[in-house]
């Protein structure tokens, strides 16, 4: 095999070797679409907090929304301005420190703060509700009974326990068996754990299938173009 012919298996290879890893990048993105719209299953089993995480610790992914339980006194209370809801609505929500027995500590959502039930810091509360992570994006400025976002980083000057990473967002108070009657927030529904959107992906599969073509018509499109600008030139 002479150079020349050489040098046109190599170019081959490396067209079809491009071709391929656009094709296959497109693949993986239609198959991010797919995984993209199945739901979340969350265990719905009801466990106690301590049981699935610790304080001082990132919340671990398979905590978060779980259905847990702990029990404590309110040592603080907070408002949490322009949450949103699971159907969208918009709100102050009341949010509490609730010190748990075993000297840590975690936030609560307990409800509207319009509609904020205050608890003497001598009562135990048992609690239940879904363990949420942290939130990362400021909505507001944060001051020492205001939180920006609903994050234990914020709080950690205001007590000398260990926190929780995330939050709880309570589906039921009782204090010495009895509930707590009050309106409560409706956690956001689960998201698939692909990052973006499922059209999203879909616009990234025809970007990479377009480059593929691109890649495979180049050799033809110069075998027609340059022969024609030679005999110009001759």
């Amino acid at each position: 095999m002479n150079r020349s012919n050489l040098q046109k298996v190599f170019s081959i290879l490396g067209v079809l070797v491009i071709a391929a890893s656009f094709i296959g990048l497109g693949i993986w993105q239609l198959n991010r679409a797919r995984e993209s719209r199945i739901p979340v299953v969350v265990d719905s089993t009801l466990v106690s907090l301590q049981s699935i995480t610790q304080p001082r610790i990132a919340l671990p992914t398979t905590a978060t929304l779980r259905h847990v339980q702990a029990s404590g006194r309110y040592i603080a209370d907070f408002q949490a301005p322009f949450q949103v809801d699971g159907a969208g609505r918009s709100d102050t929500w009341e949010v509490g420190l609730l010190a748990t027995d075993s000297d840590a500590a975690i936030l609560v959502v307990r409800g509207l703060w319009s509609q904020r039930l205050p608890i003497s810091s001598t009562q135990i509360v048992d609690v239940t509700g879904k363990l949420m992570p942290h939130q990362n994006d400021d909505v507001t400025q944060s001051s020492k009974t205001v939180l920006s976002r609903i994050d234990s980083a914020l709080v950690v000057d205001q007590t000398s326990r260990n926190l929780y990473d995330g939050y709880v967002i309570a589906d039921n108070e009782s204090v010495n068996g009895e509930r707590i009657a009050r309106e409560r927030i409706s956690p956001p529904t689960p998201r698939s754990a692909v990052p973006g959107f499922y059209w999203q992906h879909l616009s990234y599969v025809v970007i990479w299938w377009f480059m593929a073509g691109v890649v495979l018509y180049l050799p033809f499109y110069q075998r027609r173009v340059i022969p024609r600008e030679t005999a110009k030139e001759n």
